[in-house]
């Protein structure tokens, strides 16, 4: 006997449609998503099978604007172009192109979504997607830490519209980032996503919204006295977004923060600039003395694309910025940090015989001046070769090479899989890849002081990291994808605590990585469902270690989440989620954990009569007041109560 769900998907009706530019050009590799799933991508005509039934899609390819609706009756779709493509290839830094977009291991966020996470911090990914394990601890303007498939946060990159937004320093985005100046985010999970700059795990993409949208203002308060304007509007031939946040810590210190975006289009030239400044009050770990530290960031990014025909791209990005830390207590420090950074490079496309390649090369140059690093400074040049097949089985290929005068050259590498089956409702992929990561300046060179030492006797890391999943989509208005990932790191760069609780970088010989991954989404009348859940495993794998097959610290076992929304009628709706994670061992020895724990929230949407376009937005995070630990020593945000006010135009 078939189960019932094969059953429906034996009768299920089959309808193609074909999706083309704005000059009736065919799009091949675009994206058709159901919710946040992936539900089929088009071939090489722009055309893809899907059932009858999918009701309201969501098609995004590079360089258009994303597509929402119902299929139309001629069955095909046409896609505006806009001034900057989402997920540009920037060979310098080693993004990776939308050759590799086929496959269920990405998540895509949108404009609401932005907003939430602007509102409620970057913790709230963990309930957009799996595989990601968030923390936001240190005041007002907080540490960001996003570990990616169980590995170390510093194998997560960041980028947007694909420029690279990594300080020198550290590895992290050298900008405080507020969600609500972005269109969207594609959140890229897995060893290919970006293994030529560091982000071995995953990457993380912001997307600047097209200028074809319409404006949009949104303010947002919360009972703790933090909130926010925020707003974005066309500006000639691209868009404007802005933001002014006013941020409170967990113990009540208090932060400001700037944002100021603009991307546009002229001829052959895209580009974009985004200026940030922020600065508050720090919080100390509560085993440590208290501080009255202070810390203000400023930065400014610029990158430029330039088409020379068809085939041949220049690519330039500037960067500058400047990170300032004062405390008098427990003891005096004035510590600024200026850093600034170029590159630039160059990108051939060749298409031979129904194959896409890449062939690209490029130079990238830092500098940091600092109080505590002194004058330092690393140029890396890098070359690469990317094909990709994107007939019915897609197969991608990369290998790329990285040199730093001085330094050892590393090689990187990795090749993934995609086949859609049955129509493409069912997308299999599998990939491996070696990656590596070099330390980071503030790895080598922080000088001692209460909390942390630097160790300039680092080696670079090296991983290598293999996954497959599935994607299913076997009912009208339900899908899931699961992927399991193994990975192992050699020479891991970890901070680990001392003996006297000073931390400090080291090397792990070997670390095993391995888990499953799973998302699943359903709608159900006027109810939608979102999940996520992600299994792992991180471990000491290296036989001459004293902490040999030990799960290494502050990993959790599981995270989890689930988010319901039902429409009560087309002016109210209510939300309700719950996240939560598993224990995480704070030693080797497993005898100290922080304890598991789950969170609430709930909220309500209302759009009044008066205007088509304002939306009233009610909600609680932590409905419970949970006490929790965001790690060692730093408790999380308890129940808070916020309210907003969203305006969207009615053209652009």
């Amino acid at each position: 006997m078939y189960p019932a769900s094969l059953l429906a998907l034996l009768v299920l009706r089959i309808i193609g449609i074909i999706v083309t530019g704005p000059s009736g050009e065919p799009v091949p590799g675009a994206s058709v998503l159901q919710g946040h799933n992936l539900v089929g991508i088009t071939d090489s005509l722009g055309s893809v099978n899907l059932p009858d039934t999918a009701g309201t899609l969501t098609v995004f390819a590079l360089g258009f604007v994303e597509w929402r609706g119902t299929v139309p009756p001629s069955g095909r779709v046409v896609l505006e172009q806009v001034p900057v493509p989402s997920g540009i290839v920037v060979t310098v830094t080693g993004d990776r192109s939308t050759l590799r977009r086929r496959f269920p291991a990405t998540t895509m966020l949108d404009g609401e979504d932005m907003e939430t996470l602007s509102r409620s911090g970057l913790e709230g990914l963990m309930s957009l997607s799996g595989g990601v394990f968030v923390r936001e601890y240190g005041g007002s303007i907080p540490v960001v830490s996003i570990s990616i498939r169980g590995s170390d946060p510093a194998h997560t990159s960041y980028s947007v519209d694909g420029h690279d937004l990594a300080s020198c320093m550290d590895g992290s985005p050298g900008l405080v980032l507020d969600p609500a100046v972005f269109g969207g985010m594609e959140v890229s999970r897995g060893s290919g996503s970006r293994f030529m700059s560091g982000g071995m795990a995953g990457t993380l993409n912001f997307i600047s919204a097209a200028a074809s949208r319409p404006p949009k203002v949104s303010v947002d308060i919360s009972d703790d006295g933090s909130g926010g304007v925020s707003g974005s509007v066309r500006a000639g031939e691209g868009r404007l977004g802005f933001s002014l946040r006013r941020s409170v810590g967990v113990r009540e210190t208090t932060g400001y923060g700037a944002s100021l975006i603009y991307t546009g289009k002229t001829g052959p030239l895209t580009g974009g600039a985004l200026a940030s400044v922020a600065g508050g009050g720090t919080e100390n770990p509560d085993w440590s003395i208290p501080t009255d530290g202070t810390r203000e960031r400023g930065s400014l990014d610029c990158w430029g694309r330039a088409e020379l025909g068809s085939d041949l791209s220049l690519i330039a990005d500037l960067r500058t910025g400047r990170h300032v830390f004062c405390s008098t207590v427990p003891e005096s420090i004035d510590d600024t940090h200026d850093e600034a950074g170029a590159g630039f490079g160059a990108e051939l496309r060749i298409r031979p015989a129904g194959i896409h390649a890449i062939i690209s090369a490029g130079i990238e140059a830092d500098r940091v001046w600092s109080t505590s690093l002194g004058d330092r400074g690393r140029t890396a040049l890098e070359g690469s070769i990317e094909a990709g097949f994107l007939e019915a089985v897609s197969v991608n290929a990369s290998a790329a090479v990285n040199h730093v005068p001085g330094e050892t050259t590393l090689p990187g590498a990795g090749i993934m899989l995609g086949a859609p089956l049955l129509d493409s409702m069912v997308i299999a992929h599998a990939g491996a890849a070696l990656g590596f990561r070099r330390p980071t300046l503030n790895d080598l060179y922080w000088p001692l002081d209460s909390y942390a030492v630097g160790n300039p006797d680092l080696e670079a890391e090296t991983s290598l990291d293999t996954e497959a999943g599935v994607s299913l989509h076997p009912a009208r208005r339900a899908s899931i994808s699961v992927t399991a990932f193994f990975g192992r790191s050699r020479d891991l760069i970890r901070w680990e605590p001392g003996a006297e609780g000073i931390w400090s970088p080291v090397n792990r010989a070997r670390v095993a990585r391995r888990g499953v991954e799973a998302e699943g989404w359903a709608s159900i009348g006027s109810m939608e469902l979102l999940g996520t859940l992600t299994v792992l495993e991180v471990r000491d794998d290296d036989p001459c270690s004293p902490e040999f097959g030990r799960t290494l610290p502050y990993v959790p076992d599981h995270t989890w989440s689930l988010k319901a929304s039902i429409a009560l009628d087309r002016k109210w709706r209510v939300n309700a989620g719950a996240r939560g994670m598993g224990i995480r061992f704070t030693n080797y020895s497993e005898t100290s954990w922080q304890a598991a724990y789950a969170l609430l929230q709930a909220g309500i949407d209302f759009r009044p009569s008066l205007h088509a376009g304002i939306t009233m937005e009610l909600s609680v995070d932590n409905l419970l007041d949970e006490e929790y630990l965001e790690t060692s020593g730093f408790p999380g945000r308890g129940r808070t109560f916020r309210a907003g006010l969203r305006w969207t135009g009615s053209g652009s």
